[in-house]
């Protein structure tokens, strides 16, 4: 971690199937299937889609960006609220992370939902986007390094 540049890598996908992927949106690769879809509710081997796959694209293999320890994400919210550092997300949708304390997948990172003491501000903003940490074990990066 720590690379400015994303660590990306090919996964198959499921190529003619009826399920499109956005670029950003949040995928599980499967071992069973041999390829990366949207997440729903599981919690391994996240990916973060590189590029758009159409319902009808012939493409087999797409780019991935691979959540490392050190990455910060930014993600919507399913619901706009003034969240802390550390607080807890789980996978609401492909595209959106929810606050939970269960299936946890990522942590919040940034700040700037915090006051700012040089206005004198001294509320929590309420967003409906958070920078995020995804937990490195739930992500790729725990195939990667034979950590799953």
């Amino acid at each position: 971690g720590g690379d400015n540049k994303p660590f990306r890598v090919l996964l198959p996908v499921a190529a003619g199937s009826s399920q499109a992927i956005k670029r950003g949106e949040i995928c599980t690769y499967s071992w069973a299937s041999d390829a990366a879809t949207p997440a729903s509710a599981g919690n391994s081997a996240l990916v973060i889609a590189d590029r758009e796959q159409k319902a009808d694209d012939k493409a087999r293999m797409i780019e991935f960006i691979v959540p490392r320890p050190d990455d910060v994400f930014e993600f919507d919210l399913d619901s706009a609220a003034a969240h802390r550092l550390g607080d807890t997300f789980a996978i609401s949708d492909s595209q959106t992370l929810a606050a939970s304390s269960s299936n946890v997948c990522a942590r919040q990172a940034g700040d700037d939902h915090c006051p700012n003491p040089s206005e004198n501000d001294v509320t929590r903003r309420s967003k409906g986007t958070a920078h995020v940490l995804f937990d490195p074990s739930v992500s790729y990066w725990a195939v990667i390094n034979g950590n799953s």
